[in-house]
């Protein structure tokens, strides 16, 4: 019987790793959820979550009157977000990275920060969510950044979990708060600028 020689083993064992790192590299693709890194955060919710928001619509006033919860996290430089109730009116937008429409959105309503757009006593915030490295335009840190996003940011985890604490609705996803932190509308999908501001002029 011919032996084995020490060439022909190690052989062996740098094709086993090969084939190993091809299938890691392949499940990071196909399942780029499950990565873990800086672009997850591992934000804290307090309070009770708001209802789902309905499907098939784009707005919703089944959640008015709530108390939104508060959400706490990190942004993209590792610094403390907090959304809760501080006594000031709040548009939080929860951003997708392979959206379409909310590559549109996001620099629609830089553009109007830019520009000076301003409502007084309320604030805006992004939620970072739904991240998967698989799907187009990540990661979602580069893509804000590219965008110039001024906008406050908290990472979401990788289940979701503030997307779903505010009602789970299609991207992007509006919430928006009174001063008294309850919520005053929800909606889903794109607001143009001036409805946009017509909604945050109208918070109380």
């Amino acid at each position: 019987m011919a032996k084995t020689g020490t060439g022909s083993k190690t052989g062996i064992i740098a094709g086993v790793i090969g084939a190993g790192l091809v299938l890691l590299l392949i499940s990071a693709v196909l399942f780029g959820n499950s990565e873990v890194g800086s672009e997850f955060g591992e934000p804290t919710i307090e309070g009770v979550s708001l209802p789902p928001m309905p499907q098939n619509v784009s707005q919703d006033a089944s959640a008015n009157g709530l108390t939104a919860p508060t959400l706490s996290g990190v942004d993209y430089s590792d610094t403390p977000v907090v959304i809760g109730d501080d006594g000031r009116a709040k548009g939080v937008v929860f951003l997708a990275h392979w959206c379409g429409n909310c590559q549109q959105e996001v620099p629609r309503v830089q553009a109007w920060i830019d520009a000076g757009g301003d409502v007084e006593d309320v604030d805006l915030y992004s939620v970072t969510t739904s991240v998967n490295s698989g799907r187009p335009n990540y990661p979602p840190s580069a893509w804000l950044e590219s965008e110039g996003w001024t906008v406050p940011v908290v990472r979401d985890d990788q289940a979701g979990s503030a997307h779903r604490a505010y009602g789970g609705g299609g991207f992007p996803y509006w919430v928006f708060t009174n001063s008294d932190g309850t919520v005053a509308m929800r909606v889903a999908g794109q607001i143009q600028t001036p409805e946009l501001v017509a909604i945050l002029e109208s918070l109380s």
